[in-house]
């Protein structure tokens, strides 16, 4: 659990220097208490998280492709 909070800290490090590092945890700013969802690629199956709808997914999975 630990090592999750840290790859979030890294992870937006990442973003700023290039996104040459995208995690799941990257595009999911505003899901900090989220660290146990290493699957979350098909967040489409997490109905128990109704405010993923407006997940500003395209503005930062679009820097690190």
């Amino acid at each position: 659990q630990e090592s999750g909070v840290r790859s979030q800290e890294s992870g937006v490090r990442s973003q700023e220097a290039g996104g040459r590092r995208i995690s799941n945890i990257d595009y999911l700013p505003h899901l900090p208490h989220l660290p146990h969802l290493p699957h979350l690629p098909h967040l489409p199956h997490l109905p128990h998280l109704p405010h993923l709808p407006h997940l500003p997914i395209p503005p930062i999975s679009r820097k690190g492709v």
